[in-house]
């Protein structure tokens, strides 16, 4: 089995936005960054999806392109951010945003979640991502937060590496899951 984990393309939101589990469009170069994402993802047999529309419309895109069955995924949504949902980051004032990022797997935004709360969500999809052997190639389109925390899970790389992987609007990376994979819970 490989896996193809694709991130959206851009989005239209301004920049400095905290925008975790908004529902924002995509950016008005949608068409031509899905086609450009399309080109680097070989066929695949099944698509699992974040449920947001970012996600949605590029994994409904390769679903018509090869043909087969999209499975959306709640657990796949970006990091929930809480309050500061929508705002400027350079609004979020700093000594709480500061406190948040000296410990983002063990805090959260006010209302939102931790990266550990994001990590016990995504490996719900991981494990139902083993049980599919039988299917050679799967696609996973979802935000940069959950699917590099899959690619831990899914390789058997630790938590604490998860930000090593640069995954760009529009990144596709393939890999092969290992079985025995799911490292320790923490980073």
């Amino acid at each position: 089995m490989e896996l193809a984990l694709i991130r959206h393309t851009r989005c239209e939101i301004a920049a400095g936005t905290c925008y975790g589990q908004l529902d924002i469009p995509l950016a008005d170069t949608a068409t031509a960054d899905i086609a450009l994402t399309l080109s680097r993802v070989p066929p695949v047999d099944l698509v699992f999806s974040s449920p947001s529309r970012r996600c949605h419309t590029l994994a409904q895109a390769l679903a018509h392109r090869d043909a087969c069955e999209i499975r959306l995924r709640d657990e796949l949504r970006e990091l929930s951010f809480g309050s500061w949902e929508g705002l400027r980051w350079d609004d979020i004032p700093r000594a709480t945003s500061d406190a948040w990022s000296s410990d983002t797997w063990n805090l959260a935004p006010p209302g939102g979640e931790s990266e550990s709360a994001l990590w016990q969500r995504v490996s719900h999809v991981a494990e139902e991502l083993l049980k599919q052997r039988e299917t050679k190639r799967i696609a996973i389109v979802s935000h940069g937060g959950p699917l590099r925390h899959l690619r831990c899970l899914l390789t058997g790389t630790p938590a604490s590496e998860r930000w090593s992987w640069a995954c760009h609007w529009g990144d596709v990376a393939l890999i092969a899951p290992r079985e025995s994979a799911f490292p320790s819970s923490g980073p």
